[in-house]
């Protein structure tokens, strides 16, 4: 089967989702809250909205053969994992300080330091340190793509570049 007939074309996707009524609407909301148990601080609005911008952008793309619930609801439940999984790797403001008293005297330096001569040595690769910068703000890889413009190939050239630069500049030591 051809690969983009296997999935809805974003006219097909608004078409289905200009139908959907209220009552379909409250649906998905029910749903959300249900994906989103054990997850303080996001509503289900929110992330019906997420999914809604996954599909509508393109980054979900949504197969031919699934309804418009069981598609929404795997798309929901995978945001509100990838929530929570985000959720678990950011440790609370308060809990840092009270087991710490703080970071490190120096360490936001030393990272601004080290941030900066990463910069330096991409100064002369420029779509090397737009990727880098997109990496920084922890932009996945299908957003930089679309961000640079640039597709898998070139995408996989440049990060390789980025990569042996980085290496070049840093394996022996402060050399930038």
């Amino acid at each position: 089967m051809d690969q983009e007939a296997a999935y809805l074309s974003p006219a097909e996707v608004r078409r289905v989702l200009d139908r959907l009524s209220r009552a379909d609407i409250v649906r998905l909301s029910l749903l959300a809250r249900n994906w989103l148990r054990g997850l303080p601080g996001r509503s289900p609005d929110e992330l019906v909205n997420e999914a809604m911008d996954r599909v509508l952008s393109g980054r979900r793309p949504w197969p031919c053969d699934l309804d418009w619930g069981a598609f929404f609801n795997g798309v929901m439940r995978s945001i509100a994992d990838q929530w929570r999984k985000e959720d678990r790797r950011m440790p609370l403001a308060e809990d840092v300080g009270a087991e710490f008293d703080g970071p490190a005297p120096g360490l936001d330096l030393e990272v601004a330091d080290l941030i900066g001569r990463m910069r330096h040595a991409l100064i002369e690769d420029a779509p090397a340190r737009e990727m880098f910068e997109y990496m920084l703000i922890d932009r996945d890889r299908d957003d930089i793509k679309s961000a640079i413009g640039m597709d898998e190939t070139a995408f996989d050239t440049v990060r390789r570049r980025l990569f042996r630069h980085l290496r070049l500049a840093f394996v022996s030591g402060w050399k930038v």
